[in-house]
């Protein structure tokens, strides 16, 4: 099975289909809403692309890059296609297309006392079986605690901090950017 990266557009087949599964697996405090998302694919937002295996849509991937940084944003695979090793191949893809640069995520912090506990440990399990580590840092957003992780290198939480302000911008980052803190 060849897994593809195709960029999202609005002619895409599954594009509602995309929208769809972004809503259902981002919830809360890291769902952006759909019309400022839908406004961002308009403008030719790089680096959300819906995710193919063959010609079969598996999910989404949207990813930052920010210097020698490649910040996965969100990746969701289909529930009909989980624990089939495609999310995997899609991290040796992302990795193989971007060989030179450190690759890092967020996931959910690891709290005992949250209800999706037991999911937050197979999202890191996953994560780690695929090469990653913690990067020793906790970025504080305003509703929720994530740990982020890393392949291919270390980051600095001065790094962290310039990539969140490239993300928001100068002022929104300035005011808005989440707060690094060490694990």
């Amino acid at each position: 099975m060849n897994i593809n990266f195709r960029p999202l557009t609005k002619y895409d087949a599954n594009y509602r289909n995309v929208i769809a599964l972004y809503k259902e697996a981002f919830v809360g405090a890291r769902f952006i809403p759909t019309w400022i998302l839908r406004y961002k694919l308009r403008k030719g937002k790089v680096g959300f692309n819906v995710l193919y295996a063959d010609n079969t849509w598996i999910g989404l991937i949207y990813t930052t890059e920010y210097k020698d940084i490649i910040f996965v944003q969100f990746l969701a695979i289909l529930d009909s296609y989980r624990s089939a090793g495609l999310g995997s191949k899609v991290m040796d893809l992302l990795r193989g297309m971007h060989s030179e640069k450190r690759i890092v995520l967020t996931i959910e912090e690891m709290d005992k006392h949250a209800t999706n506990y037991q999911q937050r440990i197979k999202r890191r399990e996953f994560y780690e079986r695929n090469g990653f580590s913690s990067s020793g840092y906790i970025v504080k957003e305003p509703s929720e605690r994530l740990e982020m992780m890393i392949v291919g290198g270390s980051i600095s939480k001065g790094e962290i901090e310039e990539l969140y302000e490239s993300l928001l911008g100068g002022r929104l980052g300035f005011f808005f950017g989440p707060k690094v803190m060490k694990t």
